[in-house]
C-alpha cells in the first residue's frame, strides 16, 4: 500500500513538472512572437530606406509658371497629359533647372557644357527617376518638342507597351544624345545664315502646345 502511494505521489510530481514544461514553453512562444515581428518591421524599413534612397530629396516639382531653361517654352506640371515628359536635371552646384522634354536637356548640357543629374518621369507612375536607370521608349506619342520618348523603370512595364503598341521600341540614352547634337548644330547653321543669336527662342520642332493630347493614352 505504502508503495502504491509513492508511485501516486511520484506519477503526481512527474505530471506537475510536464505542466511546468508545458507552461514555460507557452511563455517562451509568446516571447519569440514580438520578437520576429520587430525584425519583420525592421526588414520592412531598411526595404522602404532603400527604395528612398532612389530618389534624389533635392527633387522638386515644377509649377504653373515654370518655363524650360532650354527653349523658354512652358514646362508642363504632374497633372497635365503632357506632364509625363517634363524633365529636370540637377546641377553640380544643386540648382534645379526645368525642361519641357528630354531633348532640351541634353541641349542645355552640350550648350553650358554641364554633365548633369537628369531626371525623367516614369510613364506610369510619373515618380521621378534617374535617366540612366530607366528603359528609354521611342513612340510616336507628340511630346512637346516632338521627341516621342517615355520612359519606365520597369522594363517589364516597357517591354508591355512595346507588345501592345508594335510601332515603339526602346532606344539607348546615346542614341538620343547623337541625335540632340545633331539637332543644335543644324539649328546653329541655319542661324548663322539667318543673322540670328537667339538659340533659345528658335520654335523649330516644337508643337502646336494649344492643342491637346488626343493620342496620348497615358
Amino acid at each position: 500500500m505504502k508503495r502504491f502511494k509513492h508511485v501516486l505521489v511520484a506519477t503526481g510530481i512527474v505530471m506537475a513538472l510536464a505542466a511546468c514544461g508545458n507552461e514555460e514553453v507557452s511563455k517562451e512562444e509568446e516571447t519569440a512572437a514580438p520578437q520576429t515581428e520587430v525584425e519583420e518591421d525592421a526588414s520592412t524599413i531598411v526595404k522602404q530606406e532603400e527604395v528612398a534612397s532612389l530618389v534624389d530629396p533635392r527633387l522638386q516639382e515644377p509649377t504653373e509658371d515654370t518655363i524650360c531653361e532650354m527653349c523658354n517654352m512652358k514646362v508642363y506640371t504632374k497633372e497635365h497629359e503632357l506632364g509625363v515628359f517634363s524633365a529636370q536635371a540637377i546641377k553640380a552646384d544643386g540648382s534645379i533647372a526645368f525642361y519641357d522634354d528630354i531633348g532640351c536637356l541634353l541641349n542645355a548640357e552640350l550648350a553650358n557644357n554641364e554633365e548633369n543629374d537628369k531626371y525623367v518621369r516614369d510613364y506610369n507612375t510619373l515618380d521621378w527617376a534617374l535617366v540612366e536607370d530607366v528603359t528609354i521608349v521611342k513612340t510616336e506619342i507628340k511630346s512637346p518638342m516632338n521627341w516621342g520618348y517615355i520612359y519606365f523603370v520597369d522594363k517589364a512595364d516597357a517591354d508591355k507597351y512595346i507588345e501592345e503598341n508594335p510601332t515603339a521600341h526602346v532606344e539607348e540614352l546615346q542614341t538620343i544624345k547623337d541625335a540632340a547634337k545633331k539637332r543644335r548644330e543644324e539649328k546653329m547653321k541655319k542661324m548663322a545664315e539667318e543673322g540670328s543669336t537667339d538659340m533659345n527662342h528658335s520654335d523649330e520642332g516644337h508643337m502646336d502646345h494649344s492643342t491637346t493630347e488626343e493620342d496620348h493614352n497615358h
